[in-house]
């Protein structure tokens, strides 16, 4: 199935799913034109981070400007997805901010959100050091979720589903 065709099963599926929840309900059933859904592909620990709501704070780093850099907003919903597994969660971002890192310190990132990102260690910033671009959410209304076999097979940690797929002009929030 292609990941096109397999979001509409999958929203519905998940409707499903959290259909004790009405605001869950919703929030799927009545997804506006303005609301994107989103896949991140997340690697062990901070996908548990995530879903035991100790990360509250989602971060990405790119060399260029590819998604999510620009292309989600306060609002979007986001599936969590396991590397190289299922869909394991499902949250809404709450706000988000881009930075261009060539001129806003990656120090000055780690110090404001280092914490709410689960990334203390030196390992994990320094490894992003050469990147150019940061994406962070403010992540509301985590949800675990029954185990949902997704097809993406690519190496991209983040697709655009359904909706924003070109930049949001002046998306920048703080």
């Amino acid at each position: 199935m292609e990941l096109g065709a397999w979001t509409t099963t999958a929203v519905r599926h998940i409707r499903q799913e959290l259909r004790a929840d009405p605001s869950w309900t919703e929030l799927l059933t009545a997804t506006p034109s303005s609301r994107s859904v989103h896949l991140a592909v997340f690697v062990e620990p901070f996908l548990s981070y995530v879903l035991d709501g100790v990360k509250t704070i989602e971060s990405r780093f790119s060399k260029n400007q590819c998604a999510p850099f620009k292309r989600i907003q306060a609002g979007d919903i986001v599936l969590l997805k396991a590397a190289s597994g299922p869909v394991r969660g499902i949250c809404q971002v709450a706000k988000t901010w881009f930075f261009d890192l060539r001129s806003v310190p990656l120090l000055s990132v780690r110090e404001r959100f280092g914490e709410a990102i689960c990334a203390t260690d030196d390992e994990f910033w320094d490894a992003r050091v050469n990147a150019e671009y940061a994406t962070l959410l403010k992540l509301q209304r985590i949800r675990a979720l029954e185990p949902l076999v997704c097809p993406k097979r690519d190496r991209r940690g983040w697709v655009v589903l359904r909706g924003q797929t070109s930049p949001i002009p002046m998306a920048y929030s703080s």
